[in-house]
């Protein structure tokens, strides 16, 4: 039996420097202009404008930018309060001959009624960490920062009002446990988008 394609590669690592993924592969019956060839086939499959998507390319790299189906957002009714996560990504191919280096850089933003948050602070819902403590965390950084709750707080006078707010609503929302089982969807949904990307780019290049 002959294989026309041998490979090797190490698993689909988490990187937190990367602040997301990759993963490498030793395409040994595949020159570096087929592996090239290649993935713009498959980004052109999977793109509804391949030329818009892709930022930089030559036949070295390819970097093209990629959005996320999932853009959830996690309603608190009791509070009137709204969250929203979003997602996108960046998609570096490396090419070399007979291999492939893959590089998916995540660029995600938590807000918390329609105030965001700052970029790339959620490595938690990234790397499915998501706990207690998290939620906590979470939670308390998008109080303190809306506007909305700041009426309250001047008419209290006193300079940890903010904080003491900030904790009795926290509190409350981690004992009705409603949230944290939301964003551990969300993390499980990014997780399973993730894997998909890298499946359908794997069957492409004959993985």
């Amino acid at each position: 039996m002959i294989f026309f394609i041998s490979f090797s590669s190490i698993s689909q690592d988490l990187s937190k420097d990367l602040y997301g993924f990759n993963k490498s592969y030793n395409l040994k019956s595949l020159s570096k202009k087929e592996i090239h060839s290649l993935i713009k086939e498959w980004i052109g499959q999977n793109f509804e404008s391949p030329k818009d998507a892709t930022k930089y390319d030559d036949e070295n790299k390819i970097i093209v930018e990629r959005s996320f189906k999932m853009s959830p957002k996690i309603i608190q009714t009791a509070q009137n309060t709204t969250s929203n996560y979003k997602v996108s990504s960046s998609l570096n191919f490396f090419f070399s001959e007979n291999k492939l280096l893959l590089e998916m850089h995540l660029n995600d933003i938590y807000s918390f009624d329609g105030k965001k948050g700052e970029p790339k602070t959620n490595w938690e819902i990234i790397s499915g960490q998501v706990d207690e403590t998290f939620i906590r965390d979470l939670l308390t950084r998008g109080f303190m920062n809306v506007k909305q709750f700041g009426y309250w707080l001047a008419i209290e006078k006193k300079g940890d009002a903010m904080a003491k707010k900030a904790v009795k609503y926290v509190d409350k929302e981690i004992k009705k446990g409603v949230f944290i089982k939301r964003m551990i969807k969300v993390s499980d949904a990014l997780n399973n988008e993730v894997k998909e990307v890298f499946d359908s780019i794997e069957q492409k290049i004959g993985v």
